[in-house]
């Protein structure tokens, strides 16, 4: 019987002006695992985690999630599956202000408050437009968006870079709590394995735009010492 898989990449390019950025032969994805993507700019990290997240078309391959090829509309945009959550700076709608964001994500609420928004700065941020936001406020919007979803598979680029230890720690504590209790999946994209080797399962890393190793996350060590 064959394993289930969340994802599974056959022979993906991607190219830009003729030059290919991402080659990727083969790649499967398990439920219920946390990736780490690796690599510095320019070694198609982002251009991979933005393909599996439906925000961009590869030029060949084949791209299978779940058993079913992504779909493309009339126009050739690929449609998403809603059951994938991608979490990136560039996705944050810069004209919004903070407030006008959490409302359209009902994020408002008494069971939703969060520590970095009761700092003296609380009023002045929530009032701020998104765009004049550090990056580190912005990567701490992604982790609030985070806190009621419940898609299948939640990708995040830039994981942890632009936070502080203690904020970097929450958001490690909520991505661990949705893959324990929920079962999600998580693919997580740094520049560098720092911090996702620790609790990651799988760490995957790119050098010029193919896979250049896998290696097993310190909490896969920790768990077959168990045993």
């Amino acid at each position: 019987m064959a394993k289930r898989l969340v994802y599974e990449l056959k022979k993906i390019k991607k190219d830009y002006n003729n030059t290919t950025v991402l080659n990727v032969k083969h790649l499967q994805c398990h439920p219920g695992t946390i990736y780490g993507i690796i690599g510095p700019i320019g070694s198609g990290k982002t251009t991979l985690l933005k393909i599996l997240g439906g925000k961009l078309k590869p030029t060949t391959g084949e791209l299978i999630f779940d058993g079913e090829e992504f779909k493309s509309n009339w126009r050739g945009k690929i449609i998403p599956f809603e059951d994938i959550w991608y979490g990136s700076l560039e996705e944050l709608d810069d004209k919004k202000t903070v407030s006008q964001l959490f409302e359209d994500n009902s994020l408002l609420g008494e069971n939703n408050k969060d520590s970095y928004f009761h700092s003296k700065d609380h009023n002045r941020l929530l009032s701020e437009q998104i765009k004049n936001l550090s990056q580190g406020e912005k990567s701490w919007l992604i982790k609030c968006l985070l806190k009621n979803k419940d898609p299948r598979v939640v990708i995040l680029d830039d994981y942890g870079i632009y936070l502080d230890r203690k904020r970097e720690l929450e958001l490690q504590k909520t991505i661990l709590k949705m893959n324990k209790v929920l079962g999600t999946t998580l693919i997580l994209g740094s520049n560098d394995d720092r911090n996702i080797r620790k609790f990651a399962s799988v760490l995957i890393y790119f050098d010029r735009g193919h896979i250049s190793k896998i290696r097993p996350g310190t909490s896969h060590k920790k768990s077959r010492r168990k045993k």
